[in-house]
């Protein structure tokens, strides 16, 4: 066969294929667009009921006789945002947000989504400053909170709570957090496992 008719047929084959490729693009941009403008005109739902994060504080580990500059901020801090409104929007886009619960709420909800985030964050500078300075059970107070109340898919949460783990030789826990991140729809679900794994191979 001739090298001149099988590169003809190669190209045909590769030009069907990005035709399709483009066909799709189109047909997702399109659709993109189209929820983009039902959004923008959607109505205000009640969000009055929604699922707020409340927060216990007797379930975290707050010092008030500490002297610490740096930790007397954090609980600051903390009690600042947990005395806001927060909600876990984690998965769904803003064009979501706004189809769900209208567009004049969006705003809002992405404040209190805002506050939520961090919340998360700060527990795991609370966390993670505690364990530095040797305050392991008040570290995993924390963390375990964090990731087993709130389902949180920040990093430092789920290694935190592993050295602390790997420390009492609680090995059945740390593989718990690895098949718990790896169940989850956390966008770093892969990197936060391979980092426990890898924890656990060196063990």
């Amino acid at each position: 066969m001739p090298v001149f008719f099988i590169c003809f047929i190669v190209f045909l084959l590769w030009l069907r294929v990005k035709l399709k490729q483009q066909d799709s693009m189109e047909t997702q941009n399109k659709d993109f667009w189209q929820r983009e403008h039902e959004a923008d005109f959607s109505r205000n739902k009640d969000i009055s009921t929604l699922n707020y994060i409340s927060v216990n504080k007797e379930l975290l580990p707050f010092n008030e006789q500490t002297n610490d500059i740096e930790l007397i901020q954090i609980q600051q801090d903390i009690t600042n945002v947990i005395s806001k409104k927060m909600i876990n929007l984690s998965g769904m886009t803003n064009t979501d947000i706004k189809l769900a619960y209208g567009r004049g709420n969006f705003e809002i909800l992405s404040v209190y989504d805002q506050n939520y985030l961090k919340f998360l964050s700060l527990l795991n500078k609370w966390g993670t400053y505690l364990l530095e300075l040797g305050f392991t059970n008040e570290a995993k107070q924390i963390f375990e909170y964090a990731v087993n109340t709130l389902n949180c898919d920040i990093s430092g949460c789920y290694t935190g709570l592993a050295k602390i783990y790997l420390k009492d030789n609680d090995i059945d826990k740390v593989q718990e957090l690895i098949d718990k991140i790896q169940s989850s729809d956390a966008y770093l679900k892969d990197s936060i496992s391979e980092k426990l794994i890898r924890m656990l191979q060196n063990y």
